[in-house]
């Protein structure tokens, strides 16, 4: 497998854990590539099995103002601006939205857990070259020069899946139509029609993403050396924390919050500070904050 690897750009969740647990000599299961995913160990990546087009956004705690104090409500995420990427590969999920969520669907159905709520962004969340990227369920359709490159992308796409290409359109449209369904007939006039103006909010529907979850080898070969090559601190033996040292450190905290009007309630407020933390160049994973959380709120 060693070898092969260097020819691979990624392998299957499974492959994964089987190349991991013969690397490690320690059994690696389909639910540890899971978890070590959600506890931000390892970056799941997805390789799009069919074309994908997908918005830059940028990523804020939503301030609301209560009275005359700023508190951090859910995390937002914005549209950097109108143009619409076109997407093929591999992609890193984001693990802000619903990516998220499908994750946790699948480490809880494989160790036969309760299934979990939704509680992340509305929407798929990609990575790619340091910027985050939400997925499309719809594409914009008007004559702005943001949206002509990817319908032409979009009725390429429909056609190729047709084995016609967008000169059939000309050279013989009555076998191209007879090939497509109606669904597919009024994409197609919706992507050529001439009539589409720049203030026409119109849009077609895509196809449901369509998806492989994979782990870049890359990625397994930096997991794997940095666990084989443990830092000096995590050599140290660890001096564990006293129960009244720690329930100093959480009324700390706690103050923090309700000095800035933090409700630790709310939904949505792990998503948020774990931005924060990213935009501080610190890095917490989401379960970690979920529990500090947690223990503010119960001290």
């Amino acid at each position: 497998m060693n070898k092969l690897l260097k020819l691979k750009q990624y392998l299957s969740i499974y492959d994964s854990a089987d190349y991991l647990s013969a690397t490690l000599e320690e059994t690696v299961s389909v639910a540890d590539i899971y978890e070590l995913s959600l506890e931000g160990h390892l970056t799941i990546s997805i390789r799009l099995t069919n074309q994908a087009y997908a918005k830059k956004v940028d990523l804020a705690p939503e301030l609301e103002l209560t009275n005359s104090e700023e508190r951090f409500g859910s995390v937002q995420a914005n549209e950097v601006d109108e143009k619409v990427h076109i997407f093929n590969g591999l992609y890193d999920l984001a693990m802000i939205g619903e990516e998220l969520f499908e994750l946790r669907k699948l480490y809880q159905r494989e160790v036969e857990g309760d299934s979990p709520v939704l509680s992340e962004l509305s929407g798929f969340y990609v990575k790619h070259e340091g910027c985050i990227y939400k997925l499309l369920d719809s594409l914009p359709v008007t004559k702005s020069e943001e949206s002509q490159i990817s319908k032409e992308a979009r009725l390429e796409s429909l056609l190729k899946s047709k084995g016609l290409t967008s000169q059939s359109q000309f050279d013989d449209p009555l076998t191209v139509f007879d090939n497509l369904s109606i669904n597919e007939i009024e994409q197609v006039a919706e992507l050529i029609s001439p009539f589409n103006d720049i203030e026409n909010n119109s849009s077609i529907s895509l196809d449901r993403h369509s998806y492989q979850l994979v782990l870049k080898t890359t990625e397994l070969q930096r997991f794997i050396s940095q666990i084989s090559s443990p830092s000096a601190s995590d050599v140290s033996e660890e001096k564990p924390i006293h129960p009244p040292e720690k329930r100093s450190y959480l009324k700390l905290i706690s103050m923090f919050f309700k000095q800035h009007g933090f409700d630790l309630a709310k939904k949505g407020n792990t998503t948020a500070l774990c931005t924060m933390l990213d935009q501080a160049g610190l890095s917490l994973c989401d379960n970690t904050v979920r529990k500090i959380l947690r223990e503010v709120e119960d001290i």
